[in-house]
């Protein structure tokens, strides 16, 4: 309890000092941080304990040669709260849907179709793409939670969570890719999101050619398809309900955004809070919170890992900032920069993939390339066009390194490892988004 306690404590504290910003509130805010990290410690693996540790110490020691001393010491551990916050507070968007039964709904339709594998990659690719928006990671676990009882092929699996999730990453502003990227640019949502949906669009598109099954008319299948007819109403409006949830929390963002002037990480922070608050008062199920809090308590607790992650690479993020290292990664960016829009994307997506490979997160590394930038040297470069690399490339980078957290939970979920769901059975597909992303960057920059 002590432990869930405090890692909640630690995401009112960030959307508290958003609105209030006070000097002890920050103090008590990096107070918690860093208790949030020692208490989740201990239920790391031995290779994650060492790492975050290595990160976490790392960042102290290079913080007290430049002379920090105190409490600034942990300087940067929040550096990445916006994000961690959210992966926190996401699953809570769940519970309307869990207890309205529309997830139960959209499970029932997949069970239906598996005897047409056209329908069945279609099927679990849509339902993907519908909640990966809003329930991030949580999205992988959910639908092969429900899934995986049904036997499909695993190569099917892979493609279809590949297909469906990759491009959420793209535009969604539940993803760390968009919001912190957004952040570090200083431009608004509504600035990047036709952008961001244009592209996942074509990529969703370009996956839905690549890896479509064959047409296989069976009877079952047949049978399938007027069982579901002959239900239609309920199962449509349940759909819809999903699908219009997305939408909505997605136009309350905007909406959100316009009148507050808040980041976008804080604001759907709050949403995630507010949105299932609501529908317990709305729908009168005061009964459920307890049943609810158990079950979110064990969610929050099996993120141990990124809990630890996100706070020992802020502040080691934080700490490399002082160093030279910061400074010869900004003169390798502006020389590429001054070469061509195509170089600066390549050394993007090297750099940080490269980085990926290695075990760094992208979330230690895509700030210090945007920091590194330094757009009055670069006249000729559309700050658009930076967000979609940035973003592109942490969304490849994810998807293709087994070191890295998408790679990883769809490596395991179909039971294959992670460089033949990414290369052999998906890489014709992460191939061409690649090429078409370098056209659409000359194209946004171009516009």
């Amino acid at each position: 309890m002590i432990r869930f306690s405090l890692v909640l404590s630690m995401c009112l504290l960030y959307i508290a000092e958003a609105f209030v910003p006070n000097i002890y509130i920050g103090f008590i805010f990096n107070l918690v941080a860093v208790a949030a990290f020692f208490v989740m410690l201990p239920l790391l693996e031995w290779k994650g304990r060492i790492f975050t540790l290595g990160l976490f110490s790392t960042g102290m020691l290079i913080h007290f040669i430049v002379g920090d001393t105190g409490i600034h010491l942990v300087e940067g551990i929040t550096q990445n709260l916006a994000l961690l916050s959210i992966l926190i507070l996401a699953p809570l968007l769940s519970v309307p849907l869990r207890r309205e039964g529309v997830i139960e709904t959209v499970i029932i339709y997949l069970n239906e179709l598996k005897t047409n594998p056209r329908n069945t990659f279609y099927g679990i690719s849509s339902f993907m793409l519908t909640l990966a928006p809003i329930l991030n990671m949580g999205a992988l676990r959910i639908v092969h939670g429900f899934v995986e009882s049904i036997k499909f092929p695993s190569k099917l699996l892979s493609r279809s969570y590949y297909v469906g999730f990759t491009p959420a990453v793209i535009w969604s502003p539940f993803f760390a890719s968009v919001g912190i990227v957004l952040f570090y640019l200083d431009i608004t949502y509504m600035s990047y999101v036709v952008v961001g949906v244009l592209f996942a669009v074509m990529q969703m598109a370009v996956g839905f050619l690549l890896f479509r099954p064959g047409s296989v008319e069976e009877d079952a299948a047949v049978e399938a398809a007027k069982e579901i007819a002959s239900e239609g109403r309920g199962r449509k409006r349940d759909i819809y309900m999903l699908i219009g949830f997305v939408l909505g929390l997605v136009l309350i963002l905007i909406v959100m955004e316009q009148v507050f002037h808040k980041s976008m990480l804080l604001l759907v922070s709050i949403v995630c809070i507010i949105v299932p608050a609501a529908w317990v008062i709305l729908r009168n199920r005061y009964k459920v919170i307890k049943e609810e809090l158990s079950l979110y308590k064990n969610k929050m607790i099996s993120q141990k890992m990124e809990i630890c992650l996100f706070l020992s690479a802020g502040l080691f993020g934080n700490a490399v900032s002082h160093t030279p290292v910061k400074q010869l990664l900004e003169r390798s960016m502006q020389w590429s920069a001054t070469q061509s829009i195509s170089i600066l994307f390549l050394f993007i997506i090297l750099f940080v993939t490269l980085m990926a490979f290695l075990g760094v997160h992208q979330i230690i590394v895509i700030p210090l390339v945007l920091t590194s930038l330094n757009f009055a040297d670069m006249p000729n470069v559309a700050v658009a066009s930076v967000a979609f690399m940035c973003i592109f490339t942490w969304m490849l980078s994810s998807a293709i390194s087994p070191l890295n957290a998408m790679n990883i939970i769809i490596s395991q979920c179909v039971q294959r490892n992670g460089v033949t769901v990414a290369f052999r059975w998906n890489g014709i597909y992460f191939l061409s988004i690649t090429v078409i992303a370098f056209v659409y960057v000359y194209i946004l920059n171009w516009v």
